[in-house]
């Protein structure tokens, strides 16, 4: 029911770009679902009209990246690499590495990185300083540029 509510809003603007963000929930560091995307991989990638999926993949709780492999060739994968939920930065490295093993499943061409939520994800106090969110933006950035070869002018 929910994917074809979400279609039958999809299909009525068929000139726009829409992603779908499977959330897990991350208000004050608690969150409602935890474990892979492999027991929804199937229904939810291909059955989604949505061009852009936006997975959560900053913690072991999102599993591994195996179920991309049924993600469809008209699709991209948004990785939400970059947590919301602590001011720490990521190693870049580990990103890099964790991107070279999604595309294992997901062409490079079809793949993004992302931050896994959005820095605000409730009307309750607290989260990230607008300093951290800034370096992890920085960090987001930087990695898209050393995967993908982006420069400031595009």
């Amino acid at each position: 029911l929910g994917i074809a509510a979400d279609n039958a809003v999809m299909d009525a603007a068929p000139d726009v770009c829409f992603a779908l963000h499977l959330c897990r929930g991350n208000q004050q560091g608690r969150w409602l679902a935890e474990g892979g995307y492999d027991a929804i991989a199937r229904q939810i990638f291909a059955g989604t009209h949505a061009t852009r999926l936006l997975l959560e993949y900053d913690d072991r709780r999102s599993g591994d990246f195996a179920p991309l492999a049924q993600v469809p060739e008209d699709k991209w994968v948004v990785l939400g690499l970059i947590s919301t939920k602590h001011p720490e930065l990521e190693d870049q490295d580990m990103l890099c590495r964790r991107i070279e093993a999604s595309a294992r499943y997901v062409g490079l061409d079809r793949l993004a990185i992302s931050p896994q939520c959005g820095f605000s994800p409730s009307v309750l106090p607290g989260g990230l300083s607008q300093t951290d969110q800034a370096a992890k933006l920085d960090l987001l950035v930087s990695t898209a540029r050393k995967m993908w070869g982006y420069t400031k002018d595009q």
